[in-house]
């Protein structure tokens, strides 16, 4: 039988726990509660793992060589290696790529965008919809090795001013169309092409480019500027996210380019992926 309480009160250590002193019948219910509460917790861990295993996601990815994986050793560039992180947390994601060596904003528009439409609103119920768009390097490197050559007669205000207003309208109509499907939206904000070794090593440059001059490289940088303006307006204004490539040094190391000095290699397409699963995940 448990001392009252004013006995145990005075008598310091007469009830040697709290169970002890309860009344009987309490005395027997308490370990019952006490396995009640443990199983409770342990569901609770075991449905917070099962959960943490995310809806699958359907990736479409569009973009030029970046995107199709040029000077990749390894093959396939970004897009398979971050499928890859997804399906860590994301079990049954799936991946379209749609990049083209050589695209602009206008051949995205021409030959990716239905597809990439397609695609993501077959995605299958319960998939979370992602469209990454990376574009503009081919519109800003035609600019400055033929267009304001041979179309404007090296007029550079108005090839520029042109190229401008195309690639402003291009972007509108890319970010448009894609968020209309309901997808999560992502654009990329360029690097600065100027500081490749592509352009800024001589024989690299007339070797691809051999309309390219070196009074060119300063209107390139410039004009990148204001394309970068460009989509963060638009991404804005509709919604979108941007990851921002330009304050990265993948394009300017050896360790992290090809033999080319304009595309990246394995080791660069690696921690390309790794920039784009770090925004998706936010």
């Amino acid at each position: 039988m448990c001392p009252s309480t004013s006995a145990s009160t005075s008598r310091r250590g007469t009830c040697a726990s709290t169970t002890s002193c309860l009344p009987e019948r309490e005395a027997l219910r308490r370990p019952s509660v006490i396995r009640r509460s443990a199983i409770r917790v342990a569901l609770a861990v075991t449905l917070a793992a099962v959960g943490s295993h995310a809806e699958p996601i359907a990736l479409v990815t569009l973009g030029d060589s970046l995107t199709q994986g040029d000077g990749d050793e390894a093959g396939g560039g970004y897009p398979p290696k971050l499928l890859e992180r997804l399906k860590t947390d994301h079990p049954g994601s799936t991946l379209e790529n749609l990049g083209q060596s050589g695209w602009t904003s206008d051949d995205l528009i021409n030959t990716q965008l239905e597809p990439a439409l397609a695609a993501l609103r077959a995605a299958p119920a319960g998939a979370k919809k992602i469209a990454l768009v990376w574009i503009g390097s081919n519109d800003l490197f035609g600019l400055y090795n033929w267009s304001c050559d041979e179309d404007y007669a090296n007029d550079f205000a108005a090839c520029e001013r042109d190229g401008l207003r195309s690639f402003e309208a291009n972007i509108a109509k890319i970010i448009g169309s894609l968020h209309a499907t309901g997808a999560k939206l992502f654009v990329a904000i360029l690097d600065d092409q100027s500081k490749r070794p592509v352009i800024t090593d001589e024989a690299l440059r007339s070797a691809s480019f051999d309309k390219f001059s070196a009074g060119d490289v300063p209107r390139m940088a410039a004009q990148l500027v204001r394309y970068n303006d460009a989509i963060r307006e638009q991404a804005a204004r509709q919604g979108a996210t941007t990851v921002d490539f330009l304050h990265t040094t993948i394009f300017e190391k050896a360790a992290t380019l090809s033999e080319d000095g304009n595309h990246p290699n394995a080791a660069g397409y690696r921690e390309i992926a790794r920039i784009w699963h770090e925004a998706i995940s936010q």
